[in-house]
């Protein structure tokens, strides 16, 4: 009886530490709607560094482009890479964050490069674009600190990027403890019931 009063108290325990961790992680989606006109993006922009890699617009002219939400969408930054040349945009976050993703639209393809340290941690799927916006994930639940995103220049547009911070890397998901926990509920109750048995 104590036994399973202790592993209760414990599996109590670790579930409310998950989802205390769980509920401190907030997720950004950056659709860019307040950058009106055409410009460059803000060097630091609401506390993600874009460089200068990367342009917007909030009138799209051509169908193949069109925005996820508003009107504002990125491209890359045409003074630095010519229209059909390959283009590399550099995406740099103050303190290590999960990266979720973006939408796209356009020709060619696209591709995350995830880092964290200096150090490449992850490479995502590759995403074919076409005209209807379509979400690019990375992939990747670990922490990052700069994404570089692959393309052709004058050739995609994104909308809509996601990333979560307050992430601890080392809290399993809730669902992952609640799994665990049952796991080993069971492995318990399996040895109780083989206990009984013998002894009988």
């Amino acid at each position: 009886m104590y036994r399973t009063t202790r592993f209760a108290a414990a599996a109590s325990l670790a579930l409310s530490l998950a989802a205390s961790a769980a509920s401190a992680a907030t997720t950004v989606v950056l659709d860019f709607d307040d950058l009106v006109g055409t410009g460059l993006v803000p060097s630091d922009y609401q506390g993600v560094n874009f460089g200068d890699d990367f342009s917007y617009y909030d009138d799209p002219l051509l169908p193949e482009y069109p925005s996820r939400s508003g009107l504002t969408t990125l491209y890359s930054n045409y003074d630095k890479y010519k229209p059909g040349s390959g283009s590399t945009g550099v995406i740099r976050f103050d303190d290590a964050v999960r990266f979720d993703g973006a939408w796209f639209a356009g020709h060619y393809d696209v591709v995350f490069d995830l880092y964290l340290d200096g150090q490449q941690v992850h490479v995502s799927d590759r995403l074919d674009l076409d005209s209807t916006m379509r979400y690019l994930a990375s992939g990747y639940a670990g922490l990052v600190d700069e994404v570089r995103l692959y393309g052709n220049s004058g050739n995609w547009v994104m909308d809509d990027l996601t990333y979560t911070t307050g992430v601890t890397a080392a809290v399993p998901e809730p669902a992952t403890w609640a799994m665990m926990m049952l796991g080993f509920g069971a492995a318990g109750a399996a040895l109780r019931s083989r206990r009984r048995i013998v002894l009988a």
